[in-house]
């Protein structure tokens, strides 16, 4: 029996095992405050991703490359953008980590079942946790997003309500802030401490539009900001306009998500028309044998 390929991933195996002792014995106590303010309902096994933060260290990661920026860009539409980049650093060090930690068992498995298609299929887990962070962040943004335009026509209904009724802007802003508790709820609230700390409406609500990173949120934002410039004039036409616009769009919104909601439902149905033609046709060709 040939047994280079053992050979082979145990030593592959033992090198991987031998750096994660180095950044072990590296890490100490060093990233202890970082792992304790990590969400451990959040992240599986976030106890192990001072490994990580200490490969990052040890190599010399650059943290700072154009990918990089956009995955901090992503994350701060979920975390905002003051704990975007320690965020980009957790899931990071913790894909860094499982990588290290799994992808050895995969080997030592492989090694000792002397089948490389065993130990692939083993690291091709470690490969699964690295992609389970990057799917978390890329989830977590579509729901915002989701709820932002499920949100998005009754806000602009009530503003629209309000400033036709007299009010300026920033008042009526500030009373339909306050009136529910969505994720587009929680930016304009956040929008409206911004204004009453100082910060101009026009960056408020420019910094408004950028956190949420939607197409109709950044229009909604543009028709205040020219609103500040050039007064209030056609503001309620427009408001209306957008408001009678955004409840038509979320209605073939709803129906896309249907659509799509069936052709997922599609999917486990025709597995199991595939394994039903199985169970029929295996045993009718053995027999035709």
């Amino acid at each position: 029996m040939d047994y280079t390929i053992t050979y082979i991933m145990l030593g592959l195996g033992t090198l991987m095992t031998g750096l994660w002792l180095l950044l072990f014995m590296k890490a100490g106590s060093k990233y202890n405050q970082i792992t304790g303010a990590i969400d451990k309902k959040k992240f599986i096994l976030s106890d192990i991703f001072f490994i990580g933060f200490s490969a990052i260290d040890l190599f010399r990661i650059n943290l700072k490359t154009e990918k990089r920026r956009q995955k901090i860009k992503k994350i701060a539409e979920v975390h905002g953008e003051r704990y975007a980049e320690f965020y980009h650093y957790v899931v990071l060090g913790g894909q860094i980590a499982y990588a290290l930690t799994v992808a050895p068992f995969a080997l030592y498995i492989g090694a000792i079942a002397n089948d490389y298609m065993v130990g692939g299929l083993l690291a091709a887990c470690a490969v699964g946790l690295v992609m389970y962070l990057d799917m978390e962040i890329n989830n977590a943004v579509n729901r915002k997003r989701d709820e932002i335009l499920s949100d998005y026509p009754e806000v602009l209904s009530k503003l629209t309500l309000l400033v036709n009724a007299g009010l300026v802007v920033r008042d009526a802003w500030v009373k339909v802030a306050y009136t529910a508790e969505g994720a587009l709820y929680k930016e304009m609230q956040f929008t409206s401490e911004e204004i009453r700390n100082g910060t101009s409406e026009t960056d408020a609500y420019y910094n408004f539009a950028h956190r949420c990173a939607i197409k109709e949120i950044r229009k909604f934002a543009s028709v205040l900001t020219q609103n500040l410039q050039k007064g209030s004039a056609e503001l309620t036409t427009s408001l209306k306009y957008m408001t009678a616009e955004s409840w038509e769009e979320k209605k073939h919104y709803v129906k896309r998500k249907g659509e799509l909601a069936n052709q997922k439902l599609l999917f486990p149905l025709m597995i199991m028309f595939v394994g039903i033609l199985m169970m029929i046709m295996v045993p009718i060709v053995t027999n035709m044998f």
